[in-house]
């Protein structure tokens, strides 16, 4: 137990309180196996279950509680997956004090809390953890691919074990934060409004990794030199003397600005084989 936590309650009752390798063994239920359950009537929610069986076993010695629990952690829950641990600790902690309180309103009004809870909060970490994860992976994939087009398996190695050390990172801080700080993580990003924070600077940053790979993925280089009278124009050298990298940014914002217009992808993908043949004939 810590200061932070959210008080338990004092009764007669022997204090049941969760230790660390029990903590673990949710952690580790969800991180591992985040989507082995999923449906398209629950999706995450059977997984969700799972992760928390053992500890509402352990917190509810009586059979109603336990069918009571397993109920509330039955309803609809999705968000990306190692965000899952920021509702799941928080949850743990909520039990936690449930299973120490006295039968009575407070307490029916904690449980039927449980619930509000997961739906206010799995939308808005679906939303972060979404934009998040395709920065990272925008990230990583690229350093991985500058190793992985020189025909070296570290690309394959370096993908696999940055990716894996983002996803257990998140989720481990997730989950033991918020069960440690309980229902003061709630009040804090209501007042700091760090969730609209970070899904604007995720965005950002996902914006801007982005768009400084577009040199290097997009092979888009006009090879041909102009002969007027003794001067040879270099037209991509010039090009790059303005700006380097102009010329595959210029394509990827007309495709950008095509598809935003409803135009295909297959359309776009035949336009630009189109396009290249015009180009070669004519430089």
């Amino acid at each position: 137990m810590t200061e932070n936590r959210m008080e338990q309650p004092m009764n007669d009752n022997k204090i049941i309180s969760l230790d660390r390798k029990e903590l673990m063994g949710v952690f580790l239920r969800f991180s591992c196996f985040p989507m082995v359950t999923i449906n398209y009537e629950r999706f995450q929610t059977l997984q969700y279950f799972s992760a928390l069986a053992p500890v509402l076993k352990k917190l509810y010695p009586n059979k109603e509680d336990q069918i009571s629990a397993a109920k509330r952690h039955m309803a609809f829950y999705n968000t990306t997956p190692e965000w899952m641990g920021f509702t799941l600790g928080m949850n743990c902690a909520q039990e936690e004090q449930i299973a120490n309180m006295p039968y009575g309103e407070e307490r029916t009004g904690l449980e039927e809390s449980v619930n509000t809870i997961k739906a206010s909060l799995m939308g808005p970490l679906a939303g972060i953890g979404d934009s998040l994860r395709a920065t990272v992976e925008a990230i990583i994939g690229a350093l991985a691919a500058g190793f992985a087009m020189n025909g070296s398996i570290f690309g394959a190695i370096l993908f696999f074990v940055l990716g894996n050390a983002y996803y257990f990172g998140i989720s481990y801080f997730g989950f033991f934060y918020t069960y440690k700080n309980g229902m003061k993580v709630i009040r804090d990003m209501n007042k700091s409004g760090i969730l609209d924070r970070l899904m604007e600077s995720a965005t950002i940053l996902g914006m801007t990794a982005v768009g400084a790979l577009i040199p290097s993925w997009v092979g888009f280089k006009l090879t041909s030199a102009i002969q007027i009278g003794d001067y040879v124009l270099n037209i991509q050298q010039e090009l790059d003397n303005i700006i380097p990298g102009l010329a595959p940014l210029a394509l990827t914002i007309c495709l950008a600005w095509l598809y935003k217009k409803n135009v295909s992808s297959l359309k776009l993908v035949g336009l630009i084989f189109v396009f290249s043949l015009i180009i070669s004939l004519i430089l």
